[in-house]
């Protein structure tokens, strides 16, 4: 590809040296002209973690195509929650749109091109707050005859946005209860056990009882009746399914293990800013839980169990 990529990228990393040095690689095809790098301090009592920590930070000092490398290298540990809150908040302060790509996150070349021209073209869209790269749930739309769709479903294997739309993140997810009595599950998916199971996940994020960021993003977008872009083929692969290093993902996944794949350009864009009709359910289904896997956990949580 004849082409270098302008948007600002924000790498979160921690301590996956291998995985880093493979979105570096990539990133080096692409040759992004401002780099921003988070890296999360070892905790303690974790035995070689700071050395990958250290040789995470070292990959960073050789980067070698012309660009500015803003770092912030976090001496004690935050946390998955905390730790890409305060990252976000430090990129979104320093500019007014950009690309985020994890450690684990290896995107195709086109996931580029393609994040930038969403940027360019939903600029001023104060509804869509999210561009997703991944896509698991290809199979159902690999055949829509757009490159991409909307939803309310915010994947954050490699995604961009704007600071516009960041300002609006609630970490604590403000305003949950109101949310849920006057939206209740019916603005989360035309499935009610889909709109429970997504309603329990929000309420578990504001109570602490799980470290996600991304749960508090997803209810964000949702609680502004934002829209988020998914393409239709998957753009960015999850290297890091199944691996001891993971935080949220440490039961391997075959779905959420699908390659990445190359958008073709040039885009086509849909006419409307609108959902397809009846997509998120299936969408939910393919990236959450599977209709016997949501039955299942429905049923015990409708007996008291969690």
């Amino acid at each position: 590809m004849d082409y270098r990529c302008t948007t600002p990228i924000l790498l979160l990393l921690f301590n996956r040296p291998k995985h880093t040095e493979a979105v570096l690689e990539r990133l080096r095809e692409v040759q992004p002209t401002q780099v921003f790098v988070h890296c999360d301090g070892p905790r303690d009592g974790v035995e070689g973690e700071a050395e990958k920590v250290a040789a995470i930070r070292a990959q960073i000092e050789k980067i070698d195509w012309p660009c500015e490398v803003r770092t912030l290298f976090r001496e004690q540990n935050a946390g998955l929650r905390a730790g890409v809150y305060g990252a976000l908040n430090w990129f979104f302060e320093a500019v007014e749109q950009g690309i985020i790509i994890e450690d684990d996150c290896l995107p195709d070349l086109s996931f580029f091109p393609f994040c930038e021209a969403m940027l360019e073209q939903y600029a001023h869209e104060e509804q869509v707050m999210h561009i997703g790269g991944s896509n698991v749930a290809e199979r159902l739309t690999q055949s829509l005859p757009t490159s991409y769709f909307f939803s309310q479903f915010s994947f954050v294997w490699g995604w961009a946005s704007w600071r516009s739309a960041w300002a609006k993140m609630s970490l604590d997810l403000e305003g949950f209860e109101d949310f849920v009595r006057e939206n209740g599950i019916k603005s989360l998916t035309t499935e009610p056990m889909a709109g429970a199971y997504m309603l329990e996940k929000f309420r578990a994020t504001k109570a602490r009882e799980n470290n996600s960021w991304a749960y508090a993003w997803a209810y964000s977008v949702l609680k502004q009746k934002g829209l988020s872009i998914v393409p239709r083929i998957n753009l960015v692969q999850n290297t890091g399914i199944g691996e001891a290093e993971a935080t949220h993902t440490k039961e391997s996944d075959n779905k959420a293990k699908i390659r990445a794949s190359r958008l073709a350009f040039p885009l086509i864009h849909p006419t409307q800013v609108e959902r397809p009709k009846g997509l998120d359910k299936e969408i939910f289904y393919a990236s959450q839980k599977s209709r016997i896997r949501l039955t299942l956990w429905f049923l015990l949580q409708k007996f008291g169990f969690r």
